[in-house]
């Protein structure tokens, strides 16, 4: 009878796993929530993350209007969408309920707001607005979702809570005035994380901070002819700062590697480690 009892859960936590993705079983065991997987370094990541095989719950905050993200997911049967405004705390709420007996390996909190593509944010022409809002997005709300999907997390077997930071957020290479709020939202966002880090370990969870830099996801580089590429690239290209299209699978195997004993260090997604 007991043997029964225990088939008997086991099928009702696959049978619930299986309407979370659309009836057919995840391909593999481990399992990723990605925020902020519509474009750019979340997209790369989910498409990585699904191609290794890895279960991919990737967010956004309009479905509908993450058009590359729903061809992703037509490719790829383990990669689920869901809806998630980092900053509405009901919306992470419900997502966190809705994955309560999901266990999460990885949990990459890579949506956030880059004031470098959506516009300058300089002394002397600060909107305080627009700071709070940048300050709530790149900081408190990433707390908020750590903190909610904490447990999911602790169940998972890599146990990991990745923050993607910027090198930009690092005090010791601050060399000019530019994008103060951006930079100073990514150095909060790393003292929030690696103190969250020291409460989590005790929970066996890792709380890693990385600097992705400013990936090629459109994989510019391989162009012979970079007439087409947009200035900002071209010239990140020319300045040979660029990361390659290959970094997000490189981060994907530093995360791999790092564990608990690597929560006091701030990574580049080469391995390097940054000056906090």
């Amino acid at each position: 009878m007991a043997l029964v009892r225990t088939l008997t859960s086991m099928g009702i936590v696959l049978a619930a796993i299986g309407l979370v993705f659309g009836g057919s079983l995840p391909a593999h065991a481990d399992a990723v929530l990605i925020t902020g997987a519509s474009q750019g370094h979340g997209l790369a990541f989910a498409e990585d993350y699904a191609a290794r095989g890895w279960t991919v719950i990737a967010t956004a905050r309009d479905p509908s209007k993450a058009a590359d993200l729903q061809a992703l997911a037509k490719r790829f049967p383990n990669i689920a969408i869901e809806e998630l405004d980092i900053t509405d705390y009901a919306e992470v709420d419900a997502l966190a309920a809705k994955y309560k007996q999901t266990p999460i390996d990885v949990l990459n909190l890579n949506g956030a707001i880059n004031t470098f593509r959506f516009g300058p944010n300089r002394f002397g022409k600060i909107d305080y607005a627009w700071l709070d809002t940048i300050l709530k997005t790149n900081v408190t709300a990433q707390l908020y979702v750590a903190e909610a999907f904490l447990d999911s997390v602790a169940a998972g077997k890599q146990k990991k809570i990745v923050a993607m930071s910027a090198v930009g957020g690092s005090i010791g290479r601050v060399n000019s005035a530019m994008a103060p709020g951006y930079r100073a939202s990514k150095a909060a966002l790393n003292m929030l994380m690696r103190t969250f880090g020291e409460y989590a370990k005790d929970r066996g969870v890792a709380v890693l901070v990385i600097a992705p830099g400013t990936v090629d996801t459109q994989d510019y580089m391989s162009r012979k002819d970079l007439s087409g590429v947009p200035e900002r690239y071209r010239r990140q290209i020319e300045l040979g700062v660029l990361a390659p299209r290959s970094a997000i699978g490189a981060m994907i195997d530093l995360i791999d590697r790092l564990g608990v004993a690597d929560i006091d260090k701030f990574h580049q997604w080469d391995g390097q480690v940054l000056p906090w």
